[in-house]
């Protein structure tokens, strides 16, 4: 029984592996960067109706609505994204509209 491995057989196959992986990575990280950002998108709560109001039976009462449970109204809203990209942000990079984005950071020193 020969335990010895040929080197020169056993590289070349590892080497595809790993290239194999790299890609696999690379298609993975681009497809997520890929298409409209989740903020531009109609969320789908926002086509959401509110449900008729409850009806107890006969010799029930209705519980009274609880005030910490009140979802406010939001004009204009639901709102994820700003109209146009924040001034001091890629205009062209539509993740910029989004309000998760993070301002930009002056790096200039003062003076």
């Amino acid at each position: 029984m020969n335990n010895n491995i040929d080197k020169d057989t056993a590289r070349p196959m590892s080497r595809r592996m790993m290239e194999g992986g790299v890609l696999l990575v690379l298609a993975a990280v681009l497809g997520g960067c890929a298409g409209t950002p989740s903020c531009l998108k109609t969320p789908r709560y926002a086509n959401a109706k509110e449900f008729p109001k409850l009806k107890a039976p006969a010799g029930l009462t209705v519980p009274k609505p609880d005030a910490d449970w009140k979802i406010p109204s939001v004009p204009n809203g639901p709102v994820a994204a700003y109209d146009t990209a924040p001034q001091g942000t890629n205009a062209s990079n539509p993740q910029a509209r989004c309000l998760t984005t993070p301002p930009p950071i002056n790096t200039h020193s003062a003076g």
